[in-house]
Parts: C-alpha cells; structure tokens; sequence
C-alpha cells in the first residue's frame, strides 16, 4: 500500500465522516420542515465517501489469509450499505421514499462493522475495532426501533443509524492515518 493510497482513504473518511457530522448537526432544524435538501446531500456524500474508506481500509487487511478475502467481500457489501442509505435520504427528499432499501442498507452497514470491529480487534487498531463494535450494535438497535416502535407518521426510526457515521468516519480516517497497517502484518 503506497502512502498515498492511505492518505486518499483517510481524507475519504474524513470528508464522509465530517459530511455526516454536519448532517447530523442539521437535523433538528428539519423538524420545522426546512434543510431536508441539503441533509440528505450531505448524508449521499458521507456514505459515498466512507464506502471508499471502507474499501480502503478492506484492501489493507492480510492478503494471505482467509479473513482478508472475507473482509474485503464484507467491506463491499458494507459501501453498497452506505451508498443505498444516502440516496434513500435523497429519494425521500424527493417525496419517493425507498425505506425498504434503506433497511437494507442498515443491515449491510451492521454487518459490515461487525466484521470489521471482530478483525480490528485482533490488530493494532484495536480501539477502532471496539467502537465499531459498539457502533454495529447501535445500528441495529435503529433497526429494531423501525420495527418495535410505533413512530408518528413520517418518521422513519432507522434512519438514527446515520448519525452513526460520523463517530465511525472519524475515527476511521485517524486509524488510517496512525496505523499503516491496522490489521497487523500482511
């Protein structure tokens, strides 16, 4: 992996990371109606980019064991994941809402972090690997509120899990910086 490389997937998860903050920091102010537009933008170029992250940080994972292979099928479902969940917010800001897909697109997050939490955990960046632990079980918590909770018309409880991806574009973006090689030697 060239220097580069990791500085481009850690500006990757920078920017989606910080577009997810700012999104997040946004949402209050829909309540009234307003900014729907420029949150789900934000929230399409945080998933956009922390697919790359996610890609990125895959393609560092040991190349000669089975987890590697694993890893890196799990860290494409994942961007699909993040990709489907910010065009879902543009879809609904559109008035053509995909929730369908966006729990979908829940789920694939979840797993992804789950198994990127359970190989990080094992590496150097074992912090990052716990947090994303944490993070997956929070998404799946908003997974279980859109079915178990009786939410006001037009609320949609699953879509809490994209405030999830700011912490995680965050820290991400310092790991890669940090730890060249996240997953131990490849």
């Amino acid at each position: 992996m060239s220097d580069r490389a990791g500085a481009a997937g850690a500006a990757a998860a920078l920017l989606g990371g910080l577009a997810a903050l700012a999104a997040s920091a946004m949402v209050p102010f829909h309540a009234g109606g307003g900014m729907g537009t420029w949150i789900a933008g934000l929230f399409l170029v945080a998933g956009l980019t922390l697919a790359l992250a996610s890609i990125e940080l895959a393609s560092r994972a040991p190349r000669k064991e089975h987890d590697g292979v694993g890893l890196r099928s799990w860290a494409a479902l994942g961007s699909a994941g993040f990709a489907v969940g910010g065009a879902g917010l543009v879809g609904d800001v559109m008035e053509q809402p995909i929730v369908a897909a966006e729990i979908a697109g829940v789920v694939a997050v979840a797993a992804w972090w789950l198994t990127a939490g359970r190989a990080l955990r094992a590496g150097p960046a074992s912090v990052l690997g716990t947090f994303t632990l944490l993070l997956a079980a929070l998404a799946l918590v908003a997974l279980a509120l859109q079915f178990a909770w009786d939410a006001p018309e037009g609320a949609v409880p699953l879509r809490f899990a994209y405030v999830l991806w700011a912490p995680w574009g965050l820290w991400l973006a310092a790991a890669l910086l940090r730890t060249p090689r996240p997953f131990g030697p490849t």
